[in-house]
C-alpha cells in the first residue's frame, strides 16, 4: 500500500512538471533552497579564477577570495596564498552559518534587520567565543564530522631565514601570533624559551623548513605542528609581505600558508599585528588540517607514558595505534615527490590513566617493545 502511494505521488509530480514546463522546476528548486543553474555555474568559476600571481621567495602566490570577507570585520576581499592552497570552503561555510544564526537570533529578539557592520561585529564575537570556550572542536563540529581529537600543540618560530635587519620584526610577528593562538582552548603553544632551546639542540642542518628539521623540532618539543612566521623583504617593486607557514610535524610537510602584502607604509610592527589579527582565525582552523598524533614519552615498569592527555581530548579507555610514518615516494627520473605510503601500525595501546592535561599512561595490547618518540594515532 505504501509503495503504491509513493509511486502515485511520483507520477503526479512528474505530470505536473511536464505540464508546467521548466518554470515549475525552477520554482520547486527555489522553494527547496537551491539556486538557479546559472548560480551554480558562477560558483564554479569565481572571480579569483582570473588570478594575479606574485613571486614570494621564489614561490608563486595567487590572489584568492578571502573566506572571511563581509562576515568578519576589517577583512580584505582577496588575500595572497601559495598556489594550490587557495580558498577553503570549510571556513566560509562556518562564517556564513554563524552569520545567519546570529542574524536570526538578533532579528527575533529585536524584531528588525541588523545593519551589516553590526552583524560583522556579532559574528566575530561569536567566533571568538567558540574558539575560547569550545575550542577547535566546536569550530569543526559546525562544519563537518568532528575529528576524534581536537587538541593541537604548536611551536611558533620566528623564521631565521630572513635578513638580520628584519629579525626583530620576525620576532614581533611570531610573538603576536603565539599569543593569539594560545587564547584558543584546544591549542597549546610552546613557550618561546623552550623553542629556542630546541632549535639549538635538535641538530638543525640547512633550512629550518626541511622535512627532517621540522620532524626533529617536533620530537624535541612534543608538538603536532610548527609555524614559521616572518616577513619577506621588499624586492622588485613590492613593499614586502607578512607570512605564516604551518608544517605538520608528523611527516614534516607544509599544510597551509598565508601571505599578506605590507601595503604602502612598508613592513612595520603595526602591520605585523594587523596581519595576526586578520589571519589568526584562519590559522587556528588550519591547525585542524594537521595530522593528529602523539608520542611515547618514556616506558617504566611495563607502562607506556604519553606526552598528551586531556588537552588532546584523550579519555581513559581510548585505544591508540603505535605507527611508523609512511615513506616518501620519489620519481627516480624527475626527483618529484609523488606522495607517501600509508602509516604502518606496529602496536596498539589502551589509555589507563590521565596525568592532568598533558600526559597519560597506557598499557600495551599488542606489539612492542616501544621506545621514546614512537608515534601514536587514534585507532580507527
Amino acid at each position: 500500500m505504501q509503495k503504491d502511494l509513493v509511486a502515485l505521488i511520483v507520477s503526479v509530480t512528474f505530470l505536473l512538471f511536464a505540464a508546467c514546463g521548466c518554470g515549475a522546476w525552477e520554482r520547486m528548486k527555489s522553494w527547496a533552497g537551491y539556486g538557479k543553474d546559472e548560480d551554480v555555474a558562477e560558483e564554479l568559476v569565481p572571480p579569483e579564477a582570473q588570478q594575479e600571481t606574485v613571486m614570494v621567495d621564489g614561490k608563486p602566490y595567487v590572489r584568492s577570495k578571502n573566506p572571511y570577507w563581509l562576515t568578519y570585520p576589517d577583512q580584505p576581499e582577496y588575500i595572497y596564498v601559495e598556489k594550490g592552497r587557495e580558498f577553503k570552503g570549510m571556513q566560509a561555510y562556518l562564517m556564513d552559518a554563524l552569520a545567519k544564526r546570529v542574524a536570526a537570533q538578533q532579528q527575533k529578539a529585536a524584531g528588525k534587520a541588523i545593519p551589516p557592520d553590526k552583524l560583522q561585529e556579532m559574528v566575530r564575537a561569536e567566533v571568538d567565543r567558540i574558539l575560547r570556550e569550545q575550542g577547535l572542536g566546536g569550530y569543526v563540529s559546525r562544519t563537518r564530522d568532528k575529528a576524534p581529537y581536537s587538541g593541537r600543540a604548536v611551536a611558533v618560530i620566528a623564521n631565521p631565514e630572513t635578513p638580520a635587519s628584519y629579525q626583530g620584526l620576525n620576532l614581533t610577528l611570531a610573538t603576536a601570533l603565539a599569543d593569539t593562538l594560545s587564547r584558543t582552548r584546544d591549542i597549546k603553544v610552546v613557550p618561546q624559551e623552550r623553542v629556542r632551546e630546541a632549535v639549538a639542540k635538535a641538530g638543525i642542518h640547512g633550512k629550518l623548513s626541511l622535512r627532517r628539521n621540522i620532524q626533529a623540532l617536533g620530537d624535541h618539543l612534543g608538538v603536532q605542528a610548527v609555524i614559521l612566521a616572518g616577513v619577506v623583504p621588499p624586492e622588485k617593486g613590492t613593499s614586502g609581505f607578512y607570512a605564516a607557514e604551518i608544517y605538520d610535524a608528523f611527516l614534516g610537510n607544509k599544510v597551509d600558508s598565508v601571505v599578506a602584502p605590507a601595503g604602502s607604509d612598508g613592513l612595520k610592527p603595526d602591520g605585523a599585528a594587523r596581519f595576526v589579527r586578520d589571519n589568526g582565525l584562519r590559522l587556528s582552523a588550519s591547525l585542524m588540517e594537521v595530522d593528529w598524533f602523539g608520542r611515547v614519552e618514556f616506558l617504566k615498569e611495563g607502562k607506556v607514558y604519553l606526552n598528551l592527555g586531556q588537552n588532546a581530548g584523550l579519555k581513559v579507555g581510548d585505544r591508540l595505534r603505535v605507527v611508523t610514518p609512511g615513506k616518501e615516494v620519489v620519481n627516480p627520473q624527475t626527483g618529484a615527490v609523488l606522495g607517501y605510503t600509508a602509516d604502518e601500525t606496529v602496536g596498539e595501546l589502551k589509555v589507563t590513566e590521565l596525568l592532568g592535561t598533558t600526559g597519560a599512561v597506557a598499557t600495551a595490547l599488542r606489539g612492542g617493545p616501544f621506545k621514546p618518540n614512537d608515534k601514536v594515532k587514534a585507532a580507527n
